[in-house]
């Protein structure tokens, strides 16, 4: 089987779909992944063969750095719905078609696997006349959200004279979802056949410059802080340290590359700024963490058991941090409610009180009972037969 995998240029995207990329061809078939060629490296390096197209990750994230004026009024739960359709249907949908294009006339796929914010794979399966599946890279979006990208794409598919779908085809056959039920209790209509998977995550080897091995003290850390690879905001950082190291307790914090540990200035000494290190390395040894609510962090903490703060600022964080409140897993903090204090006191609370900890141990044993890689792609076998 000829699968074309098809994912925008972001880790937190690239990294969801890894799992079941390398399972599909575990089982002997010839896997190809379309991605910005800034991504390839990642997809390369996962024993994957590349296919460059689409646009870079600063494309998309120019997008979210310099918002449009009618963007910047609405309040900022209300802003993804908005950006997401320019980002992934009006930028980033044309550029996949046009570089994969001639692609798909020399190598024709039997199946496409698109991620669930990546507008192309759709429409050239639908021209070729092969199935689709959906790929999840975290909670199921609303229905709003994905219905202004089709928008942008329907002109795409008139052009290859095809009837543009709803939600740009979107959760038109096959949708891989791997949200946990306790954030999300039930899947909205709208979406046909639902095909759980666990999440699995893998650490970014290639997408960030690793810091020094950590000399691990017994105990270190007991706060996690991220604020993930894609939101820069200095001043939310900035406070989300000052509230962890009230508390005292040994604390990691990572920033990316696209920040400098010198921009927070020196810290008390139970408190360790690195440019990134591999969360393998980190959530088997915290007790609680504090994220932007990023799909990738809150999924891998959540399989570790692990309660979490989520600080959320844009795309899919709010929906993972009403998840997490939903669950009992954690607490969120938003807008004005951000302040040093209510961090400390927050996770202050998520260390102290029982039931978090209980609630994360509970969906980290939902996680485990769902269907692994490797027998979802076992069905889809069998979906394109």
């Amino acid at each position: 089987m000829r699968v074309l995998i098809t994912t925008p240029s972001a880790w937190g995207h690239v990294q969801p779909m890894m799992p079941l990329a390398k399972a599909i061809r575990k089982r002997g078939h010839d896997v190809r992944w379309a991605t910005g060629p800034d991504s390839c490296g990642w997809v390369s390096a996962g024993g994957i063969p590349a296919i460059p197209a689409g646009v870079e990750q600063h494309v998309l994230l120019a997008g979210l750095d310099q918002l449009p004026a009618d963007v910047r009024a609405l309040p900022r739960p209300a802003i993804p719905d908005a950006m997401f359709g320019r980002i992934f249907g009006g930028v980033a949908a044309p550029a996949m078609l046009a570089g994969l294009a001639p692609v798909v006339t020399s190598w024709i796929p039997d199946l496409v696997v698109h991620d669930a914010a990546e507008f192309a794979g759709p429409l050239i399966a639908a021209r070729l006349g092969v199935p689709w599946v959906t790929k999840a890279f975290g909670m199921v979006l609303p229905a709003k959200r994905v219905a202004v990208a089709a928008t942008y794409t329907a002109d795409l598919w008139r052009a290859a004279g095809l009837d543009p779908l709803p939600f740009g085809g979107c959760y038109q056959q096959l949708y891989v979802d791997i949200c946990p039920t306790a954030l999300q209790p039930s899947v909205p209509e709208y979406v046909h056949r639902r095909q759980p998977m666990r999440p699995v995550s893998e650490d970014a080897v290639a997408a960030e410059p690793r810091s020094a091995d950590i000399d691990w003290a017994p105990g270190f850390p007991a706060v996690y802080l991220t604020l993930g690879t894609v939101f820069k905001n200095i001043t939310l950082l900035r406070t989300a340290v000052a509230g962890v190291a009230e508390l005292g307790v040994g604390v990691l914090i990572t920033v990316g590359s696209r920040m400098d540990p010198a921009d927070l200035g020196r810290q008390p000494g139970h408190v360790r700024i690195e440019h990134y290190v591999p969360q393998s390395m980190v959530l088997g040894r915290c007790r609680v963490v504090v994220s932007h609510g990023g799909s990738g962090t809150t999924y891998a903490a959540l399989s570790h058991g692990l309660p979490q703060l989520c600080l959320p600022q844009g795309a899919d964080q709010f929906l993972n941090a009403a998840g997490i409140e939903r669950s009992g897993a954690g607490l969120a903090l938003t807008g004005d409610d951000i302040e040093a204090g209510a961090v400390a006191a927050a996770v202050d609370r998520l260390l102290r009180e029982p039931s978090f900890r209980s609630a994360a141990e509970g969906v980290a044993a939902q996680i485990a009972r769902m269907p692994g890689p490797d027998e979802v792609a076992g069905v889809l076998e069998r979906f394109t037969g």
